[in-house]
């Protein structure tokens, strides 16, 4: 969703709602909704990270139409401050009519940490994207939360790539600006881009990284860096790299062949992470045109990857001698899938001397036997490397340094790799596994921290939020019990960019929608749509959760996003889905959102709120 620009929003006007209030802008509150929370919270100093609402009572999500640009409002529902980033006029009169929101991925580390010299007040920088591409810089007042954007460095505002700030400068924003190759700093005060190391120069790299530029993730204290990319799109590459600057060593991780190389290391196959060779086959002679003699079998497996077809190593071989004139009957793979990749058929090789063999078939039958009863043909040779690996959806760096997490595109496993090392460790991300060595329950979205993995999965019906460490996947703890948990449906996305080292800090995140796809029926009505309807407590709600101590889940605002591209939800809209990010010192959440629908049509595409693409918006909450 991200796209890149010069000119300072004209001047808005700036309206603060007292935050002691419990309404919002005069006129802008619809429908009967339920009474406010304040009478619910905490009281001010209450000895916890935050001392918002934290019951589990359900309330309905009332209506308010958000105000321009820079202009501060309240969520009526849960008191908290909410400012508009963006709206319909873009950015200082261009990029009109675009979509803004925060990062597709919520564990990318979208704000600066605070500045103190930045302003009266102190602030952040952090940056939203746009539906053009690349990015447009901001900054906020940490008190006021007055925003303003910084285009001193183009024409067009905006830049060319999203990239993930600093932990240590305020300033330093980290990407791929110039280059994928390249792992590079911008400087937001300064515009200068600087590079600190050219990936090329990696040793033993297996391919150029151009195509997909993929991410850069940091350490906290930005010593290490992660990477991926390649491919024509997302999901089209299988490199992860990481390099450390204080060291000067780069390694890289193929997952498409499941080696592994880099500075001083030399290149390791992994059996983790690829699909393993079958056992030898099973051969009986059978009719045919084949000329009596020896003949020696080997099989692979196929597997789909969206770049195309993987391969495993060959099978052992198996050997059958004809008396007479015959073919050969060779049994389909009985292998072990315990990445649970797509398989999809096998390849025969056969030869007539030992370790000769040549590919005489290639079926996508994994059920039934084949039969070589036409005379050999000269074919390709049995894979000396397998190709059976995985692509690469994300990869990010724990905030230690020292793992990183692969996400592979379209698998059911997730992946911690140990950088200068070949320990690799693999975790199913579709329930519990049943094959040796795979750890349980890592499905839907993730977020590190330093040595930690929180993720959206695991037993039975209800939402679980599970807590482990990378040292140990098998070690889960509940942050959310059941008893207090909600059905398991519900979409969330987690940021963690506020951690500390212990990671012991609350992880925040939103939850989307609810159950199975539900269809509109083009209306903004929660009463008779059934994609605005909320059914229980944190459906549609921005939260953060504890991760020490009692369960406790902070409740904070609505987020008005409805995962649709419009009132009619004849299709998804993935710009409108509430993705967000939370600053470094945990106290504003940045988020998307198309606010019901109610933020007009994007540019070239109207018909909203019933037809066409709506627009989506950056909002930032405060969190308290």
């Amino acid at each position: 969703m991200f796209r890149t620009a010069t000119l300072p929003l004209a001047a808005s006007c700036f309206i603060l709602v007292s935050f002691a209030s419990s309404g919002v802008r005069a006129g802008d509150r619809e429908g009967k909704g339920s009474s406010s929370l304040s009478d619910q919270k905490s009281p001010a100093g209450c000895g916890e990270p935050y001392c918002a609402d934290s019951s589990h009572k359900i309330f309905p999500a009332r209506s308010v139409i958000p105000p321009k640009a820079n202009e501060i409002f309240q969520d009526p529902d849960f008191g908290s401050r909410i400012v508009r980033v963006t709206d319909e006029n873009g950015v200082g009169g261009i990029l009109g009519g675009f979509s803004f929101g925060s990062n597709s991925s919520a564990e990318i580390n979208e704000w600066g940490k605070f500045d103190p010299s930045l302003g009266p007040n102190g602030g952040y920088y952090f940056y939203v994207g746009t539906s053009g591409g690349g990015i447009v810089i901001y900054s906020m007042d940490g008190l006021t939360m007055h925003v303003t954007p910084h285009c001193e460095w183009g024409p067009r505002c905006r830049l060319p790539q999203p990239g993930s700030f600093s932990y240590v400068d305020p300033h330093i924003l980290y990407g791929h600006f110039e280059s994928n190759n390249l792992i590079q700093s911008y400087n937001v005060r300064t515009s200068k881009v600087s590079t600190i190391y050219d990936l090329n120069k990696c040793p033993g790299l297996p391919a150029d990284l151009g195509g997909y530029p993929g991410s850069i993730s940091n350490s906290g204290d930005d010593t290490k860096f992660s990477g991926y990319g390649g491919g024509k799109g997302q999901g089209g590459g299988s490199l992860v790299t990481y390099y450390d600057r204080t060291s000067g060593h780069c390694f890289w991780y193929d997952t498409g062949t499941g080696r592994l190389g880099g500075s001083g290391m030399p290149i390791t196959q992994l059996t983790v992470g690829v699909l393993p060779a079958p056992p030898a086959p099973v051969l009986k002679a059978v009719s045919g045109n084949l000329p009596p003699g020896d003949y020696y079998v080997k099989i692979t497996v196929k597997s789909h990857r969206p770049t195309g077809l993987g391969e495993t190593l060959p099978s052992p071989e198996a050997h059958i001698h004809l008396d007479s004139q015959g073919g050969i009957a060779i049994s389909p793979p009985d292998f072990e899938n315990p990445y649970a990749m797509f398989v999809i058929g096998f390849n025969v090789y056969v030869g007539v001397e030992p370790g000769k063999e040549m590919r005489q078939a290639s079926t996508d039958d994994l059920q039934n036997t084949y039969t070589q009863s036409a005379p050999l043909a000269r074919g390709g040779l049995p894979p000396a490397v397998p190709t059976a690996g995985y692509n690469v959806h994300n990869a990010r760096l724990s905030r230690d340094g020292e793992a990183i997490k692969v996400i592979p595109t379209g698998s059911q496993t997730l992946y911690i790799w140990k950088p200068n090392s070949a320990t690799v460790s693999a975790c199913s991300t579709h329930g519990e596994s049943h094959a040796a060595g795979v750890a349980n329950f890592c499905g839907g979205h993730t977020v590190l921290g330093y040595t930690h993995l929180i993720n959206h999965g695991g037993p039975g019906e209800t939402f679980s939020l599970l807590y482990r460490p990378l040292s140990d996947l098998t070690d889960i703890r509940r942050l959310v019990p059941a008893e207090d948990s909600l059905h398991v449906g519900m979409d969330t996305h987690w940021s963690w960019n506020n951690d500390n080292p212990s990671d012991t800090a609350p992880v925040c995140g939103a939850f989307s929608g609810s159950g199975e796809r539900k269809q509109g029926d083009g209306t903004s009505n929660p009463s008779t749509n059934p994609i605005l309807a909320i059914h229980q407590a944190w459906e549609g709600e921005i939260v953060c959760v504890a991760t020490s101590g009692p369960p406790k889940v902070w409740r904070f605002a609505h987020h008005h996003a409805t995962g649709t591209v419009n009132a009619s939800a004849k299709s998804g809209g993935f710009v409108s889905l509430a993705i967000g990010n939370v600053s470094q010192d945990g106290k504003f959440y940045l988020f998307s959102s198309d606010w019901d629908w109610r933020l007009g049509s994007q540019l070239r595409s109207p018909g909203c709120p019933t037809s066409g693409k709506c627009r989506s918006d950056a909002f930032i909450v405060e969190l308290k």
